[in-house]
């Protein structure tokens, strides 16, 4: 189901289900997605959920932009970045994922264009309550960790993986990367690297 990445300031906050017809934004609490920013209006933008998604700014003093440029109304892409006082959204389209992950694993793909696959990563969980788990990251957020606790978010950009702290948390520690905490910036996987969050050891890998 499409959903919207809110982030701010680089760091991923929350992420938003388009279950509704219409989903509003602001800074009102009464709006589907409340945003406490002043430099956001009440009611400032909808997202329309209708054949296909739509971005509409509903007056706002600011302005609503889509992808770096103003907009009234626009209609939406899977990628897409919506910005919104000092925050942005990610829309993200779950039918455009599941199609490019089909192609990507369609056997016959993988034996004729063997050399032009891109290469698939994932996390084995090795030490935790679901020690010998894998996760495949096959999204482009992928949430590891407890709500309301530590969480981390690893997200792919183009054929790199990021690991990014969750901000929002109240008396978290930082999530940990090969014995580091992590500060405020996303930093870069390479396989072998270990992640620690909730208690949880995690291990990057590719996926053979």
């Amino acid at each position: 189901m499409p959903k919207l990445i809110l982030t701010h300031d680089g760091a991923v906050i929350k992420e938003f289900v388009l279950e509704q017809e219409r989903i509003t934004i602001g800074r009102k609490p009464s709006n589907t997605i409340h945003i406490d920013d002043p430099t956001v209006s009440g009611e400032h933008a909808a997202i329309l959920m209708l054949q296909n998604a739509y971005v509409e700014d509903l007056g706002s003093t600011n302005g609503t932009s889509l992808n770096g440029k103003p907009v009234t109304k626009r209609q939406l892409n899977h990628g897409d970045m919506i910005k919104i006082g000092r925050h942005e959204f990610k829309f993200v389209d779950d039918k455009t994922n599941e199609f490019e992950r089909t192609v990507m694993i369609s056997p016959q793909s993988e034996k004729k264009e063997s050399d032009d696959v891109p290469k698939k990563y994932q996390v084995s969980i090795v030490s935790g309550p679901k020690k010998g788990e894998v996760i495949s990251l096959s999204k482009p957020y992928t949430t590891l960790g407890s709500p309301g606790g530590q969480v981390a978010v690893i997200a792919k950009r183009g054929s790199k993986f990021y690991l990014m702290p969750m901000s929002g948390t109240t008396n978290a520690r930082p999530p940990v990367l090969n014995n580091t905490a992590i500060g405020v910036k996303s930093e870069l996987l390479s396989p072998g690297d270990v992640i620690e969050v909730s208690g949880t050891m995690l291990e990057f890998q590719e996926q053979h």
